[in-house]
């Protein structure tokens, strides 16, 4: 090797450590993820991880059966109501829906007599009793998305979205809290079932047919009267009758038949009429034509007192209808249309818009000459009696027990009228008009499975964010454990690598010692 070769040799050296140094420490800062370690790990820890995972879903369900039977979790029932109106939060008779209702004292007192339970908890019960409205999700998105808009853009046309959307619940869900009541979870279910039963019999007789009508018609004792007064008493419940089922049969759409009856509104209606028309009329012209009377004073100052009452409210109806009069005839309408004509002298055709008021007035003054013309012959009808009652002789004994005979006759067909009227209407409203009107969707469980079933919803929640957090800690774990076997790993090889290279070296070094000291010695 030449001199020059030898000088550069040193420098070549110092590049080369340079180099060595430089990629030493891009190393250094270079991270290596150990993924198959990662797995590794994992793989490892998998069954620890699992059974520590059971052990805190197990503490877990059992913390939550211990606070749900220590706080006596409330029992839910759902009901829901499908009758015309409930959407806009009416009731069958137009008011507004009332849903508090279903927890009525009556109905808690009745419902605690059926079980044999202290009625004197009816308030106390009633107090842990909440009913709230139920909203379906659509309705909420729809509002949520006007607030999103409102907020974001602040638009007028948004808030007043907002404030147009209204919405009333046809389900609503019932939520006894018995834990104060003293009942164990089945007596609170049985309660609560029952409870909702006996309101669909209080819903009935609310908005079904009306019971005290016919108890008034029935309880009437027509004997107490004379006879042209229990004619008159006679007369109006005949109408009242006639107009009722009247009004059940317009909004009898099925020609419905009753089981219990064996009538439609159609029959007792022809029977009402043929009541009136024969059985009452025969013995109304009996009674005037033989003038038949118990007390012939009084039935005359009854008369009298009769067509002045009737005087006065004609007065009063003629004055209405002179008032109705007048104000349509000095009506002028507000608004009127005027169409530009096409002619050369610029003419106009004018069109009167309809008026609202007017046809009101109209109507008005219809109803009010209805009235004065009733009044008047009511009026005459009296008039008629008290001259015939004066100006004929009264009716013989015998004549008298006849129609005591046809009266009792009369009152009894008119009271089996009612009867079957009130057994028709009822049967109609349970099992036509109001089927589904009123049902229990969800009923109250008081069953073990539903204890649990309670606990286990109780504690799903939870149950997933220790799980998660067990998870997390697991893969954090595992994650950390890789790294430091990795990182030990990569420190010892190395240096199990460097001691066999030394122990080389020094043998290299010890061999070539000898040597030189074997070409020394011949020097020697």
């Amino acid at each position: 090797m030449s001199k020059k070769s030898r000088e550069r040799t040193p420098e070549l050296e110092e590049i080369a450590a340079q180099l060595g140094s430089m990629n030493a420490q891009e190393e250094d800062d270079t991270i290596t993820i150990p993924v198959v370690e990662i797995f590794r790990q994992l793989k490892k820890y998998f069954l620890p991880w699992v059974l520590v995972a059971v052990i805190f879903a197990g503490l877990v369900f059992g913390g939550s059966m211990v606070v749900s039977s220590s706080k006596a979790s409330p029992l839910t029932a759902m009901v829901g109501f499908t009758f015309d109106g409930i959407e806009n939060g009416l009731d069958p008779n137009g008011n507004e829906f009332n849903a508090n209702s279903l927890k009525s004292p009556a109905i808690i007192e009745e419902t605690l007599s059926d079980l044999n339970m202290d009625v004197k908890k009816t308030d106390a019960i009633r107090n842990n009793i909440t009913v709230s409205g139920v909203v379906p999700e659509d309705a909420i998105d729809k509002l949520t998305a006007y607030e999103s808009v409102f907020s974001n853009t602040n638009s007028i046309e948004a808030a007043q979205k907002i404030m147009d959307v209204s919405y009333f619940p046809t389900q609503f869900e019932v939520q006894f809290s018995y834990g104060a009541s003293g009942m164990s979870r089945s007596q609170a279910a049985d309660f609560l079932n029952t409870m909702l039963n006996n309101y669909k019999i209080y819903f009935m007789q609310t908005y079904g047919y009306n019971q005290a009508f016919g108890d008034a018609l029935t309880a009437v004792d027509y004997t107490g009267y004379d006879y042209p007064q229990a004619l008159d008493i006679l007369s109006s419940s005949l109408d009242s009758l006639k107009k009722y089922i009247s009004s059940l049969s317009s909004n009898d759409n099925t020609r419905f038949r009753s089981t219990k009856t064996g009538y439609t509104f159609s029959d007792l209606s022809e029977a009402t009429a043929t009541l009136q028309s024969v059985d009452y009329s025969s013995l109304y012209s009996y009674i005037m034509g033989k003038n038949v009377t118990k007390d012939k004073d009084s039935l005359a100052t009854y008369y009298q007192y009769r067509i002045d009452s009737l005087n006065r409210s004609l007065n009063s109806a003629k004055e209405r209808l002179s008032t109705i009069t007048d104000s349509i005839n000095n009506y002028k309408k507000d608004s009127m249309v005027v169409m530009a004509g096409g002619s050369a002298d610029n003419t106009g055709t004018v069109l009167t818009q309809p008026s609202t008021a007017y046809d009101d007035l109209i109507t008005q003054r219809t109803d009010a000459q209805s009235n004065v013309s009733s009044l008047q012959q009511q009026i005459s009808d009296y008039q008629t009696r008290l001259d015939k009652l004066q100006n004929t002789p009264l009716g013989s004994k015998k004549e008298e027990e006849k129609v005591e005979t046809d009266m009792k006759n009369v009152c009894d067909k008119m009271n089996q009228l009612i009867n079957d009227v009130n057994e028709t209407a009822d049967d109609y409203f349970e099992t036509a008009s109001y089927t589904n009107a009123y049902n229990i969707l969800v009923p109250a469980s008081g069953s073990v499975s539903s204890s649990v079933s309670n606990a286990i919803s109780n504690m799903m929640r939870p149950m997933l964010i220790v799980e998660a957090l067990l998870f997390v800690a697991y893969l954090v774990f595992a994650v950390v454990r890789a790294f430091m076997v990795s990182y030990r790993r990569e420190k010892l090889v190395p240096a199990a690598v460097e001691e066999p290279a030394k122990e080389t070296v020094s043998v290299e070094a010890e061999s070539a010692s000898d040597d030189n000291d074997e070409k020394e010695e011949p020097k020697a």
